[in-house]
């Protein structure tokens, strides 16, 4: 359960900033509100989808959310991430990174985790 919130909150993140910085131009009434720009929404969307492709409670969707609240966090200091976006830009990334904050290692088919050691290859006297 808690690794399937952590996939729709990733969604969500993703979601959320692929609507900030599209090109699409619509006559709006008054000031147009600010975006996120483009190229960062994309970069922040893509990690956002990293987290959520990436094992449920692997090491690998741990890293990708821990660098998605990075990107988030230097994208707002930055001042490229609009006030009205930052509260819920940085609840999703923290939210992400709190639900993922532990991981274990994939169990392999022989019951062991981590990666395989072999043993050396001895090379034979002639």
């Amino acid at each position: 359960m808690r690794c399937r919130s952590a996939s729709l909150a990733a969604s969500s993140c993703a979601l959320l900033l692929a609507g900030c910085g599209g090109a699409g131009e619509r006559a709006a009434p008054g000031p147009r509100p600010s975006r996120i720009p483009a190229d960062l929404a994309q970069r922040l969307a893509a990690e956002a989808n990293r987290v959520a492709a990436a094992e449920p409670g692997s090491c690998t969707a741990r890293a990708a959310a821990a660098r998605l609240q990075d990107e988030a966090i230097q994208a707002i200091r930055s001042g490229r991430v609009p006030v009205r976006y930052q509260e819920p830009l940085m609840s999703a990334a923290n939210g992400l990174a709190a639900r993922l904050a532990s991981c274990t290692e994939p169990t392999r088919p022989d019951g062991h985790r981590g990666k395989k050691r072999g043993k050396k290859k001895h090379e034979q006297d002639e």
